[in-house]
């Protein structure tokens, strides 16, 4: 092999190592651009513990068992269908939600109106993109959330706080817990997605109470019902 051929050749192996470099470089850089930015976009301070356990109106009048059928969030222009129930793994955790364009209802707790917490799940994102609560986040305390029941009700809920919290510091007190109203958990992922775990390190929890009732298309303040 001539002198020109070998140095022509280790010159091309210079150039294709350094241009595979700068492509791993790259996709490194723009994983850690979408991953800050994601976590930016999702990152929340802590409510105090009382502003979610505490009702404005502990005798305010509450609804009948009624399985859920429809969520609607207007601020984020959401109108979700209510997959089947969700239950319990073999390890104990609740599910998850089989698809990523539904939310789902746990099973085990009241039914969103009854007097309690009632518990909704949704994914934050799926390998094809963002998933019905991407932008749960986007909520502040006296947003409206609404959830159209089986009965032909529709459960109004008013947001009252919000928390990240590590998922393995998880509130299950305070989430699952017994309370004297009728109240409403929105529970997604946030924070930072693990390759090996499968999972994020935190949850965003959105807490609720029901403050009217829409039947047969009459909105009323439940307190006023009361009344």
């Amino acid at each position: 092999m001539s002198v020109w051929l070998q140095t022509y050749i280790r010159r091309y192996q210079r150039v294709v190592a350094f241009m595979v470099l700068g492509l791993i470089i790259g996709a490194a850089f723009t994983w850690r651009v979408i991953e800050v930015a994601y976590q930016t976009t999702n990152s929340f301070e802590a409510i105090e513990i009382g502003e979610v356990a505490t009702s404005s109106d502990p005798t305010a009048e509450v609804l009948g068992s009624s399985e859920p059928v429809t969520l609607h969030i207007p601020k984020l222009a959401l109108d979700i269908p209510f997959e089947p129930p969700l239950g319990l793994k073999q390890n104990g955790e609740i599910e998850v939600p089989r698809a990523f364009d539904t939310v789902g209802w746990y099973k085990y707790g009241v039914t969103p109106g009854e007097r309690g917490p009632a518990v909704v799940l949704g994914h934050v994102d799926s390998y094809k993109g963002p998933a019905v609560f991407y932008s749960l986040g986007q909520l502040e305390v006296g947003d409206e959330v609404a959830i159209d029941r089986e009965d032909g009700t529709t459960a109004v809920f008013r947001v009252t706080g919000y928390e990240r919290v590590s998922q393995s510091e998880f509130p299950t007190e305070r989430v699952y817990g017994a309370i004297d109203h009728a109240g409403l958990r929105l529970i997604t992922c946030t924070g930072t997605y693990s390759r090996t775990q499968d999972r994020y390190s935190h949850n965003l929890i959105v807490y609720a109470d029901l403050v009217t009732e829409d039947e047969k298309g009459n909105t009323q303040d439940t307190a006023e019902a009361a009344d």
